[in-house]
């Protein structure tokens, strides 16, 4: 046997074997994903003796498109002890004449269930959808906080769900995976990514019962607090500059040493994601290198890793039809290829119900998804060097 047969077949069981521990992770975590019990006003009543009064905040820039229906789901929750605050942030399209009709049109009784806000001038240092949440909770008149996106659509019983999920969860700090509503090839290949990392990295079973803040996940389209918590953290106000404020939030959650607890809520809320490539391509070239806490080798380090096991095998079987490869070089790249494929579709199985058929097929372009994940890390790292910042919602934010 050559030495650069040696060497591949070597290089290539070494792929194969760090992707298999990755596929164990995910299989353990695919077991352990608390998905909840779907509850209603009484159930929370038994369970609690009371029902908490909620404050479901919502910061509102520019979502037209999406308010009314996100509002509709809101002010129609099978829950009686809850207010709607929906904060219009400097909006330059209809979002608060869409809202003020939709109070205009309610019913004496409940008028009082809808709230619109008006937010003040950005100040510096200040994320601007943070600077609005904050806003919002000075309004707040609930025991529980929980914010959502203006583009997310929730279930008539989300409230008492998670209300009661805290509870038998025993968490103070509640957030879940939505429903991703995925329309253009690009979204397709590139959403599943946020949840392929979470469940082939983080070891789920540990985010709940463990307190380090690395340890931690939160998705924006639902997060609830028990309000003493929240202002026990500093609120938004702690994370101004954050752009993943809702990571973190739950890394301060976890630092002060309450429990949270990541759920599965594709049935309870579903979310909008970008209306376009040139959006998508904008927002995670905006984010992917604040996920890394702008460490450039922690970056560079992914980076290699996601091309080595996810791309380079492939590469190998495929070259193999046109060069002689070893045999074992042969078995591991495709057994590498074949791993990561089915990692991709039992993630879509669990985590995209809804969309599976056409996500199942899209796996077979796994390498193709990833390789997009490393164009849009390595834009956003060219974005924060060269201070080239990004325009979102309206304004322009500098990495």
């Amino acid at each position: 046997m050559s030495m650069a047969t040696l060497y591949l077949n070597t290089i290539s069981g070494i792929l194969f074997g760090s992707l298999f521990v990755l596929f164990i992770n995910l299989l353990i975590n695919l077991l352990v994903f608390d998905r909840l019990k779907s509850a209603t006003r009484e159930d929370v009543q038994r369970k609690l003796g009371t029902c908490p009064m909620v404050s479901i905040l919502v910061p509102a820039r520019n979502e037209a498109d999406h308010i009314e229906e996100c509002v509709r789901s809101l002010i129609g929750q099978r829950y009686e002890k809850l207010e709607v605050l929906v904060l219009d942030d400097q909006s330059t399209d209809e979002t608060p004449a869409i809202v003020q009709q939709m109070i205009d049109e309610l019913p004496p009784e409940q008028k009082s269930r809808l709230h619109l806000l008006h937010a003040a001038t950005l100040p510096d240092g200040w994320i601007g959808k943070n600077f609005a949440c904050h806003q919002l909770t000075l309004y707040a008149q609930g025991d529980y906080l929980l914010f959502t996106d203006a583009d997310s659509v929730h279930a008539p019983q989300t409230v008492s769900t998670v209300i009661q999920g805290l509870h038998d969860l025993s968490a103070q700090f509640l957030t879940a995976h939505p429903r991703y509503i995925l329309r253009g090839m690009g979204e397709r290949l590139a959403i599943p990514l946020l949840y392929f990392k979470v469940f082939t990295l983080l070891p789920l079973l540990l985010v709940r019962h463990r307190p380090e803040p690395i340890l931690a996940v939160a998705n924006g389209p639902l997060l609830c607090f028990q309000r003493s918590v929240y202002e026990a953290i500093g609120g938004h106000k702690a994370v101004k500059t954050s752009i993943l404020e809702d990571n973190s939030l739950a890394r301060k959650v976890k630092a002060a040493g309450y429990r949270m607890a990541y759920v599965d809520g594709q049935d309870m809320v579903s979310c909008y994601m970008y209306d376009s490539f040139a959006e998508l391509w904008a927002a995670f070239s905006r984010t992917f290198f604040a996920f890394y806490n702008y460490s450039l080798l922690a970056a560079l380090a992914i980076i290699i890793l996601d091309l080595a096991l996810f791309v380079v095998p492939p590469l190998f079987a495929l070259a193999s039809l046109f060069v002689p490869l070893a045999p074992l070089t042969v078995l591991f790249s495709s057994g590498s290829y074949a791993l990561a494929v089915l990692m991709r579709i039992l993630l879509t199985l669990t985590c995209a119900r809804s969309q599976h058929v056409p996500l199942i097929w899209l796996s077979l372009l796994h390498p193709i998804s990833i390789t997009l994940e490393c164009l849009f890390l390595l834009n956003s790292i060219r974005w924060h060097y060269r201070k080239k910042g990004a325009m979102w919602k309206g304004r322009y934010y500098v990495q």
